[in-house]
């Protein structure tokens, strides 16, 4: 998906809840929410002007930055960056905070407003070891913001993530799947291109079974160069997009031991297009290219039916049902492999899950690593939480 661009974010400033004492130094956070689906830069100023206002008089002021600003804002999450404003000496009252800045570079534009109650004889907001007071989200949340614009907030959605449930044995299979930004190459339009660390797992597990085994699992971390395009005005306008591109390299295996063991090694690339609007019925093309490495001495006829490639096909909208396609072919074209997702939100007018209805249909080869020549035709159904 896009990535969001920073003037699509929800800016506020936050004041201290209390009243503070004329000529005091009190701190104030510039926060930025994400009702996104996708992370966002975060572009703050090491100081913001502005003016305060009581009545007809007016007091210019700066805002000084006292913290490192973050360098993104996570899908769904905020971020802030907190600075100190020294109060005039000879002003009282709830006076009116105004920061108005013009775009620069890759900061948006501003026109904020706030209220700052100002109490003769209230606390100075400074203690006694000449430390600032915090403002509400600073006291609040120190230790989860900052945990957010480092660790946390590196990870994000990588495959779909689901439980599903057929007639047919292995009866149950589940995916989840992460990454993780281990670093930045760099800041152009969109999202900074990064290296990233991948993982998904995915299994099948024999729940009719008296013992409910696991039948097989495929264990495939991968590291990968990404960049996802930026959310634009002309988007919707645009009859074809790029979302975004990513290559790497990508190990899978099942953990096997002697004759189940199975293990690959591929180099990748892979693209996304959009055609259509993405605010309506559009279908999303995924074709991806790899080439083995590394040697098959464990599963020498693989590249046979796994063949070089694959391609999705998304065909439905953002918020709405959807048919996803994937398929491969072995190589000289034999061996045809399709997988067909239908997914669809489940909600109420009272509840939103946050997921998705699931029937995938499976006709070919691979869907395990340890029957990767067999042929397999099955229906599940199931919950997804990612598609």
């Amino acid at each position: 998906l896009p990535a969001v661009a920073a003037d699509a974010l929800i800016t506020t400033l936050v004041t201290p809840s209390e009243a503070s004492a004329p000529a005091a130094t009190i701190n104030i956070d510039l926060l930025r929410v994400n009702p996104a689906a996708t992370d966002s830069p975060f572009t703050a100023p090491d100081v913001l002007r502005g003016k305060l206002t009581a009545g007809a008089r007016q007091w210019p002021v700066e805002l000084r930055a006292r913290a490192i600003a973050p360098t993104d804002v996570s899908a769904g999450a905020f971020a802030s960056r907190s600075y100190t404003l020294d109060l005039p000496p000879d002003a009282l009252g709830n006076l009116i905070l105004e920061v108005t800045q013009e775009a620069v570079d890759e900061t948006p534009a501003m026109n904020l407003r706030a209220v700052v109650p100002v109490l003769a004889g209230a606390p100075s907001n400074i203690d006694n070891r000449g430390v600032v007071a915090q403002s509400p989200i600073t006291s609040v949340t120190p230790v989860v913001a900052q945990l957010q614009n480092t660790f946390v907030g590196r990870f994000s959605a990588h495959e779909p993530i689901y439980f599903i449930y057929g007639p047919d044995e292995p009866a149950a299979k589940f995916q989840f799947s992460f990454k993780y930004r281990v670093l930045n190459f760099g800041s152009i339009r969109g999202e900074k291109p990064g290296l990233k660390f991948g993982y998904t797992q995915r299994s099948l597990w024999e729940l009719g079974s008296s013992s409910s085994p696991f039948y097989d699992t495929s264990y495939i971390p991968s590291l990968f160069a990404e960049w996802l395009a930026p959310a634009n005005e002309t988007a919707a306008s645009d009859p074809l997009q790029l979302l975004g591109v990513q290559g790497g390299f990508q190990h899978e295996s099942n953990g096997q031991a002697d004759e189940e063991s199975r293990s690959l090694n591929v180099v990748f690339a892979r693209a996304s297009f959009l055609l259509g609007r993405p605010d309506g019925v559009h279908v999303i093309a995924t074709p991806r290219i790899f080439t083995y490495v590394g040697g098959l001495s464990d599963n020498r006829e693989l590249a046979r039916f796994r063949g070089n490639g694959d391609l999705q096909l998304v065909f439905g909208k953002t918020r709405g049902t959807a048919l996803a396609y994937t398929g491969r072919m072995g190589n000289g074209f034999e061996r045809f492999t399709s997988q067909v997702d239908l997914t669809i939100p489940i909600r109420t007018r009272l509840l939103d899950f946050a997921s998705f209805l699931t029937i995938q249909y499976f006709n070919g080869y691979g869907e395990n690593l340890r029957d990767y020549d067999k042929k397999i035709q099955t229906v599940r159904a199931g919950i997804s939480l990612l598609r």
